[in-house]
């Protein structure tokens, strides 16, 4: 399957909604799995502990410049921007998420730290070596290749700058039918995902590209819960949808496959199709 830009910008107009409702959207302001550490209580605090995470792998203080490379709707640059004083870019190729994190960081009175404009970041308009740190929050997938976002990521930083990435990777080098069926066409098609790399792809590409220190840890058991609220959330989805194909309203297309999806991660992860991984690099001259 091939997924164009207009796919993906569509795909996160019509399930808006379904973020609000599952994710808590308007309150959390992320769209991430967050990292279920010990001792975490709900999907807030999932979702501060990877940013807090994040921040600590990106070693920030207050003279960092930030790259938020698919921004969502602001969560995770308003966060770190107000934790370390730091500055932030966030860019997404969708006008409404960069709407909606414009208003966040209005709310959140960091308006003077964090700036978000609509731009593809696998093609930038910023000048070589603009960036001390650049984040991906699970975003990445959407570069096809992952190679372009990885050369263009090296173009922007700085000597010693950080790569920081929050990502969700193919498990196994190679997948039989049954399981590309599974992690696919009934699992990341329902977020217009057409392919996922493996960790040691990109540690071979990150490496190719002249990055260096490069680490991955594996997160896969800190995400699930998130993956089970997703499982959970399918069956009140499927459901809805049924009584909604009653009174002649039924989901798009878009909304089916990902209301699938929330049934069929936590198959994927389970069976080791994919995994979670924080991923950090650094660009050495």
């Amino acid at each position: 399957m091939n997924y164009s830009r207009s796919d993906i910008i569509e795909y996160y107009e019509q399930c808006e909604n379904a973020y609000r409702d599952a994710w808590g959207m308007d309150h959390n302001k992320q769209l991430n799995l967050g990292l279920w550490e010990k001792g975490t209580k709900n999907l807030g605090q999932a979702l501060f502990n990877l940013n807090e995470r994040i921040g600590e792998l990106a070693e920030l203080n207050e003279d960092s410049m930030v790259l938020d490379a698919g921004c969502g709707v602001g969560g995770t640059a308003i966060h770190l921007a107000k934790k370390y004083g730091c500055r932030v870019k966030g860019i997404s190729i969708t006008e409404r998420q960069i709407e909606l994190a414009k208003n966040n960081a209005a709310d959140a009175a960091v308006g003077d730290l964090v700036e978000f404009e609509v731009m593809d970041f696998c093609n930038t308009t910023f000048k070589d070596e603009s960036f001390d740190v650049i984040i991906g929050m699970e975003s990445i997938v959407y570069a096809e290749p992952k190679t372009d976002f990885l050369k263009e990521a090296h173009r922007l930083l700085k000597e010693d700058g950080r790569l920081v990435l929050a990502e969700n990777l193919q498990g196994k080098a190679t997948l039989d039918k049954k399981e590309d069926e599974i992690l696919y066409l009934k699992g990341f098609n329902g977020c217009k995902v057409k392919s996922l790399d493996t960790e040691e792809q990109y540690r071979r590409n990150l490496n190719e590209l002249g990055f260096k220190r490069i680490s991955c840890e594996d997160k896969s058991k800190e995400v699930r819960p998130s993956i089970l609220r997703l499982r959970r959330f399918y069956y009140a989805a499927w459901a809805y949808n049924k009584w909604h194909r009653l009174i002649g309203k039924p989901f798009s297309a878009t909304q089916e496959a990902n209301t699938t999806m929330c049934y069929y991660l936590l198959s994927g992860l389970d069976k080791g199709l994919w995994k979670y991984g924080l991923i950090k690099a650094v660009k050495e001259i």
